[in-house]
């Protein structure tokens, strides 16, 4: 789960950067491919390792389905995982040289993995409802 933020954290800042510097041929091919590894080596398989370890504690924990703070927190996770889908439609247009974004908008889309975690956690501790 950490790895799988930490690349989510660190994706759009990486956009940031090929946005500011489009210009600049070598520093965008450098940015291409940390952004491809990061996003492929890290970011992806701590997405599924997230899943999958996930699932297989709710196996033995499936009474937590009843709960309304963990179905938050289950759907919480799906967007979340639409929102690694984005990363990596952007990540391709990227790579494409189709620079659609600006910068403050890369900026706010960095934003979007924060507010997902701090909710995921409050749920997760606070168990609300």
């Amino acid at each position: 789960m950490v790895t799988w933020f930490a690349g989510l954290f660190y994706m759009f800042r990486l956009f940031v950067y090929h946005t500011e510097n489009k210009d600049d041929s070598s520093r965008v091919e450098l940015l291409k491919i940390m952004s491809y590894r990061l996003y492929k080596y890290i970011t992806t398989p701590g997405m599924v390792a997230t899943w999958i370890f996930g699932l297989c504690t709710l196996s033995q924990a499936s009474y937590l389905m009843s709960a309304h703070w963990f179905q938050l927190k289950f759907v919480l996770l799906l967007v979340l995982s639409g929102y690694h889908g984005f990363v990596g439609k952007t990540l391709k247009r990227y790579a494409a040289n189709d620079v659609y974004l600006t910068s403050k908008q890369c900026r706010m889309l960095n934003e979007v993995p924060t507010l997902f975690l701090i909710s995921i956690i409050i749920l997760a501790v606070t168990k609300p409802f």
